[in-house]
């Protein structure tokens, strides 16, 4: 209430300065000005030379300066009813408008994953570049040298198979053996099998699921980006039910228990809301004055209106805190990735609700894949082996055909083996890839932290395009994307431009997504048109008390002379009618009354002499003048304190003293001679 109150204040204030500069334009003060000041140039001029009249010019200019004075006074009083205000019907839009900086659509950033020396780095900070263009080569002489070894393994293994192959005529058993031998396979087979669960268990977290239920506060990572294990995919907080800690004094805690009920009063708004005691501090805390006390936490349902950081009393029964609390999120966390790997799909977008165990995103990795392979081919090797021995076990000396089969089955291991090599070789030649980076949008280059020559460590991610928060836009952009120490370049998506707007808590829910937003900027003349397209659900409160929502916005007509970080007006237009009948808003009293221009009707009537009662209803209002309904028509005079609260003549008496004073020039005597 007291905020709707301030708001109508400042409304009525910025409307008695519009009335009085209009009071001010009616007196041509400017031309009064300008024809003292000639006259006084022209007498200083010619006294400059006639010393002897100087006594006499002053004479005659003093009483030109009274003349005017007396002119405008009565100018003022017989202009007077120049500040009549009347009922009009007018055209009025209620309006949001604030000042902002332009955004870029995205912030890419670029992070290797591997190692190695910078061979090409053929770009510069402030160029444009193509998709696909080269933006670093890095030396792979490493990787070349693990593919070498892959093909000696490959050799190896194919030798190997064909070793078996060689051996399928022979064979070898040994009975007394054959115990061990079956002891030993059975232990291999639950090795191969640990490594393939493990391995299946690691595919498993490709799939990124959520811990907690709640809405996505801040997102991290778009489809195509590749990201390390422990990488944060989103925040996520629940903002259904909050918590309190409040302060009681040592005695009152000791009589309030887990279970009672708790009535909760906000500190800046006086609105109380219901919760249920949680916990009992177990420690007792010294406060001011000698004073002890318990801190008691209270959990209560958010109403919606409610964030973090606001602060409330509390009563429990007929006990009441002796401080306030601050309330807190119960869930405030992140969703981190498991594994490594890249952004195959993703289900989540800001804002979005998500429950818990949910999958949030699902990543893809040759690597891990690989390993799932290899895992499974060791563990059918294992199985095979294991079987051959508890056959050779059992029969001791097999028969022909029983060689045949084991020796069979050795060379179905080597051919396996053999195949294994050939993926381990083909998994490198992709990762060779990783060493020739390029660009994964067309863009602007804003930040380039290494160059030609300088070396790369052990990454923490891989080359990636990473979208960037949008959470408070300023002129801070290019600052932020240079703190990108990890990161080898930042590339900006100018291909569309935004701006974020934070909306009074009164405002908000003026705003939806479509409307059409009117952006100016002191760049160009141009006004630009922009489109709402999202409306954030988590406030700020601002050092005043006052909480606000961002409001994301697209400027879909921009053009070269907009940029990132530059100052730009944006207004939304959320309300307007035609024709509508209005009055200004200093003209409406407490009560929604006004004060029309005739007779009183009623006897109690406590309107101005000369004026009556007039009971209205108002709409929307643009800050000068409000649409009002009800006992009032087109045309009425109406009565406001704004109308009489204006001296004119006092007024114009300070614009006289003022002229007076630019004519002298701040003060200074002329030189060159004295009056």
């Amino acid at each position: 209430m007291n905020k709707v109150k301030s708001k109508n204040n400042r409304l009525k204030n910025m409307f008695q300065k519009q009335k009085l500069k209009e009071l001010c334009s009616n007196i041509n003060i400017a031309k009064i000005r300008n024809n003292l000041k000639r006259l006084c140039t022209a007498a200083l001029t010619f006294a400059k030379g006639h010393k002897v009249i100087t006594a006499l010019i002053c004479i005659i200019l003093v009483s030109v300066i009274a003349v005017s004075a007396s002119a405008i006074g009565k100018k003022s009083r017989a202009d007077k009813n120049s500040l009549t205000l009347y009922a009009e019907k007018r055209d009025i839009e209620e309006a949001i408008s604030s000042s902002t900086v332009v955004e870029p659509n995205d912030e890419y950033s670029i992070t290797p994953m591997i190692t190695g020396e910078i061979l090409e780095a053929p770009f510069e900070e402030g160029d444009h570049v193509i998709k696909g263009d080269l933006l670093y080569k890095i030396d792979a002489s490493t990787i070349e040298k693990n593919i070498q070894s892959a093909d000696i393994a490959i050799a190896k293994a194919k030798k190997a198979y064909e070793n078996a192959q060689n051996e399928n005529n022979k064979t070898v058993h040994d009975y007394d053996t054959a115990a061990s031998t079956v002891k030993s396979a059975e232990l291999a087979v639950k090795k191969a099998q640990q490594s393939y669960d493990d391995a299946l268990n690691e595919r498993d977290d490709l799939y990124v699921k959520s811990n907690h239920s709640g809405f996505i506060k801040t997102l991290y990572v778009s489809v195509g980006d590749n990201i390390a294990a422990g990488a944060k995919i989103a925040d996520i907080t629940d903002n259904t039910t909050l918590k309190i800690k409040v302060p009681f004094n040592t005695y009152d805690a000791d009589r309030i228990r887990p279970g009672d009920t708790a009535v909760l009063c906000l500190t800046s708004s006086g609105s109380q809301i219901t919760g249920t005691v949680t916990e009992v501090g177990a420690y007792t805390e010294s406060g001011s004055g000698y004073t002890s006390f318990k801190k008691i936490t209270i959990e209560a349902p958010n109403p919606g209106a409610i964030s973090a950081g606001d602060t409330a009393t509390a009563t429990v029964g007929d006990i009441a805190c002796n401080d306030i609390g601050t309330f807190e999120y119960i869930t405030d966390s992140s969703i981190t990735a498991s594994v490594s790997g890249k952004i195959k799909t993703l289900y989540i977008s800001e804002n979005s609700s998500v429950s818990s165990g949910a999958v949030v995103a699902v990543l893809e990795s040759d690597l891990i894949e690989s390993k799932v392979t290899s895992a499974r081919l060791s563990l059918e090797d294992a199985k095979q082996a294991l079987e051959r021995s508890k056959i050779q076990q059992t029969t001791g000396n097999a028969s022909t055909d029983l060689k045949s089969e084991s020796l069979n089955s050795s060379v179905e291991t080597a051919r396996l083996a053999y195949e294994d090599a050939v993926i381990a070789k083909e998994k490198l030649l992709k990762d060779l890839d990783e060493y020739t980076i390029t660009a994964p949008i067309s863009g602007t280059v804003v930040t380039k932290n290494m160059k030609q020559g300088d070396k790369i460590g052990s990454g923490s991610g891989s080359s990636s395009a990473s979208r960037a928060a949008a959470s408070s836009a300023s002129a801070s952009l290019a600052a932020s994307a240079g703190s990108s120490s990890s990161a080898l370049a930042v590339i900006y998506d100018m291909s569309r431009l935004k701006c974020t707007l934070n909306v009074d808590e009164l405002d908000v829910k003026k705003v939806s997504v479509g409307q059409k937003v009117s952006i100016t900027a002191d760049v160009s003349d141009k006004e630009y048109t922009g489109v709402v397209e999202t409306v954030g659900v988590e406030g700020t409160v601002g050092s005043n008390g006052v909480t606000t929502y961002p409001v994301k916005i697209e400027i879909i007509d921009f053009d070269d002379d907009l940029l990132p970080g530059m100052n730009i007006d944006a207004k939304i237009v959320v309300s307007s009618v035609h024709d509508a009948v209005s009055v200004p808003i200093s003209a409406v009293e407490r009560g929604n009354i006004v004060y029309i221009k005739g007779d009183k009707t009623a006897p109690d009537d406590k309107a101005p002499e000369g004026y009556r009662t007039a009971d209205v209803v108002t709409g929307i209002s643009d800050g000068e003048y409000i649409e009002v309904y009800g006992d009032i028509k087109e045309g009425d005079e109406l009565y406001s304190k704004a109308t009489q609260s204006v001296n004119p003549m006092e007024q114009m008496e300070q614009m006289h003293e003022e002229g007076m004073n630019n004519m002298n020039g701040g003060g200074a005597p002329p030189s060159g001679g004295g009056m």
